[in-house]
């Protein structure tokens, strides 16, 4: 992420979530919104809101799209706006990095065309959309405790040790969440500079020494997970 400015569009729950983890991180940004009855509710907060039209293209340059701002969250409760948004934004600046939320699968494909970068998707875990986040790691903390906190799921990257009896053995002979609660997404590859290979792929990977597995789960499960194969 450029050192520029930060704006989230939608004073939203998911807005309040997100620009508290920026303001724990001493980050700063502006909120942006065109209801004046959330301006009590963002003093308190001690949040920056701007009320403004951001329909308007006049008004996105004016708050510095296309100039000095480097990353925009679209955080509306309703998917038009985050996609209509997106696609304003993006064709006044190709190169700001833009994080949409959705609430439906149809917005989805909508938001990809309108030319998001990252789409925080509660309800569908797509390995590439993790890859993003995992290859942003400035934002990982506050897109991390955005999406899973309140669930206490969390994503957690795993080495697999010398001594484990994971070692050595191929995916179908271990499926390693195949009894626990947990979700894996991927293997970050030491053989191959630890290239990534997201399990949707297929491939039957031989577990080496040295590989890391990428997993989604409650706290519990991956500990559990991690005791009872030495990891």
């Amino acid at each position: 992420m450029r050192e520029s400015k930060i704006l989230l569009f939608g004073f939203s729950r998911s807005a309040i979530e997100i620009g508290t983890r920026l303001q724990e991180q001493g980050l700063t940004f502006t909120c942006i919104d065109n209801d004046a009855n959330l301006l009590p509710k963002a003093k308190k907060l001690g949040f920056d809101l701007r009320i403004t039209d951001y329909s308007d293209d006049e008004t996105l340059l004016n708050l510095g799209i296309g100039e000095d701002v480097g990353f925009v969250f679209t955080l509306f409760e309703e998917d038009v706006q985050n996609v209509f948004l997106t696609l304003s934004i993006r064709s006044l600046d190709p190169k700001v990095q833009i994080v949409s939320t959705t609430h439906t699968k149809d917005a989805i494909h909508k938001l990809e065309i309108a030319g998001v970068s990252t789409i925080l998707d509660p309800y569908q875990i797509c390995g590439k959309r993790i890859y993003k986040l995992i290859t942003q790691p400035e934002i990982m903390q506050v897109i991390d405790a955005t999406i899973f906190g309140e669930e206490d799921i969390n994503m957690e990257q795993i080495t697999i040790t010398a001594h484990s009896p994971l070692n050595g053995l191929f995916l179908s002979e271990c499926y390693p969440t195949e009894n626990y609660n947990m979700l894996l997404v991927g293997i970050h590859d030491k053989e191959l500079k630890k290239e990534f290979i997201f399990i949707t792929e297929g491939r039957n990977h031989k577990l080496d020494y040295g590989d890391i597995l990428v997993v989604i789960g409650k706290s519990a499960e991956i500990e559990r997970f991690k005791m009872d194969f030495s990891l």
